[in-house]
């Protein structure tokens, strides 16, 4: 509802992140009251605070393999890929445990930072579609993701493929029992409450004691994802932003 020409100028001189906050200043300019919304959850967000990724790597020095190729829709930036993959190889896990492979940009990059390692990745099935969704589960978001994937495109063929394992449900109904014991999580599925609360509980379970969460999209786009995040914190749970990401990190 904020588009117009401004943002569109605005967004081809200084990228896409300018152009989505031209949108936003021009619709609160019609709807003070997003002004207010916008402001509390500013504040939400600003109360996770933020660490560089020096500080958490410490004396870790990880070697990683970072392909850099023209963004795509749904897949991470190059900065969120970088801090990813550098706290991959600092901790690796033998099995690591994705939520939401779309393509599979992050899905391959994490396999070739592991040679030893396994990788599983979760996605809904190949047939969903937003009519079918199923009464009493959570709702879902990033239809227009899910409805293009083409699920593992960028694994499909490759070496690392056999050291991928992909999975296919809906997490809310899946038990994620049969996958293992990851110690490596990054959830980066469905950004509403409801599934991204479900997801990081049942990673949890998995591996209460020294796994690495990496959560996807806590920013002031996603104000689920940041409100989930927000009541681990409040409840003792010690979860960080990792500073020039979109990425907030825990180690439980």
């Amino acid at each position: 509802m904020g588009l117009n020409l401004a943002s569109v100028i605005r967004g081809w001189r200084f990228g896409f992140s300018a152009f989505k906050d031209a949108c936003y200043a021009s619709l609160c300019v019609v709807y003070p009251m997003q002004n207010k919304e916008k402001a509390k959850q500013a504040d939400i967000l600003k109360a996770i605070p933020q660490i560089s990724l020096d500080e958490i790597l410490g004396e870790k020095k990880p070697e990683i393999k970072l392909t850099v190729q023209r963004h795509e829709d749904g897949m991470l930036s190059v900065h969120d890929a970088y801090a990813l993959l550098s706290l991959l190889v600092s901790e690796n896990p033998k099995v690591s445990l994705e939520i939401g492979t779309y393509m599979g940009h992050t899905t391959r990059r994490m396999a070739e930072n592991l040679k030893d390692s396994v990788i599983h990745t979760i996605d809904l099935p190949l047939d969903f579609s937003a009519a079918q969704t199923s009464s009493g589960l959570p709702p879902k978001d990033d239809f227009h993701l899910i409805n293009r994937r083409i699920v593992g495109r960028e694994f499909k063929g490759q070496d690392c493929e056999k050291r991928i394992v992909q999975h296919f449900g809906d997490t809310a109904t899946m038990d994620f029992q049969e996958i293992g014991r990851p110690t490596f999580f990054f959830i980066d599925g469905a950004h509403t409450y409801d599934y991204c609360k479900q997801d990081s509980e049942k990673c949890l379970a998995l591996c209460p004691s020294g796994g690495v969460f990496l959560w996807h999209d806590c920013d002031e786009w996603h104000p689920d994802v940041v409100r989930f995040i927000s009541e681990w914190r409040k409840a003792g749970k010690n979860i960080v932003r990792i500073e020039g990401t979109y990425l907030a990190y825990w180690k439980s």
